[in-house]
């Protein structure tokens, strides 16, 4: 690539109407210019057609996924100057349903979420706020570490169990599980455990870390796997 901050790359993009990827001459000021920069270029000057997702360009609405040069990223926050490329190639998220171009349908991803019942159960329904927890307490602090998910789909299609396994909830839907049964706060707590203590659940993760590798937010899903089967091998369920 060159030294100097105006030069040009060739954006590769898998098309829904194509068995190949196409290719595209993309002039970019700088090496801080993002993927989805060269893909907006793409569409506003060159072929109005291609399909692609994008909404806050701030890396908070995760609606931008995609896998860039074999990596799952947010093309708003991918910067071509780090791909270290002259050739930068995008593709559609794996383990999800292409609606056209690098463009997924989210819906298999988030089902996993309705599956987990990933929603806070109040143990106390009388109350009309929920207890605050002080910063320092342990509780707090195990929670946050795990928090900031922003529903992306990213480790979802990073790992390997999620295009073979439908049954396979994924990393986003069991760290959220993890979560809720820190909570103290929740009805549910560590009962929501017993369904995924099986073979299909969170004794299929191999701990590979894909999932942490890729999370745009840093979440450690990798560690919080590991914590996941630490609770059920203690039998910790109640």
């Amino acid at each position: 690539m060159s030294n100097v901050e105006s030069f040009e790359i060739t954006l590769e993009v898998s098309r829904t109407d194509s068995d190949d990827f196409e290719s595209f001459k993309v002039p970019v000021p700088s090496k801080n210019s993002r993927v989805l920069d060269a893909l907006l270029y793409v569409r506003h000057n060159i072929d109005p057609s291609l399909g692609f997702r994008y909404s806050c360009r701030a890396g908070m609405c995760g609606s931008c996924a995609v896998v860039v040069n074999g990596k799952e990223s947010l093309a708003c926050q991918t910067t071509v100057g780090s791909l270290q490329s002259d050739v930068v190639r995008v593709e559609p998220m794996r383990a999800l349903p292409v609606l056209k171009d690098v463009m997924c349908d989210m819906d298999p991803f988030f089902k996993t979420l309705i599956k987990s019942h990933a929603a806070l159960v109040s143990n106390d329904p009388d109350r009309k706020t929920l207890r605050i927890m002080p910063p320092g307490e342990k509780v707090r602090k195990s929670i946050q570490d795990q928090s900031g998910c922003i529903t992306c789909g990213a480790c979802f299609s990073a790992c390997e169990w999620s295009a073979t396994k439908e049954e396979y909830l994924g990393p986003s839907a069991m760290n959220r599980i993890l979560m809720l049964a820190l909570d103290e706060r929740d009805l549910l707590g560590k009962k929501r455990l017993r369904g995924i203590a099986t073979d299909s659940g969170i004794f299929r993760c191999h701990g590979l870390g894909s999932c942490s590798t890729v999370c745009p937010v840093d979440i450690p899903l990798r560690e919080g796997m590991q914590k996941l089967k630490g609770l059920i091998s203690k039998g910790d369920f109640d």
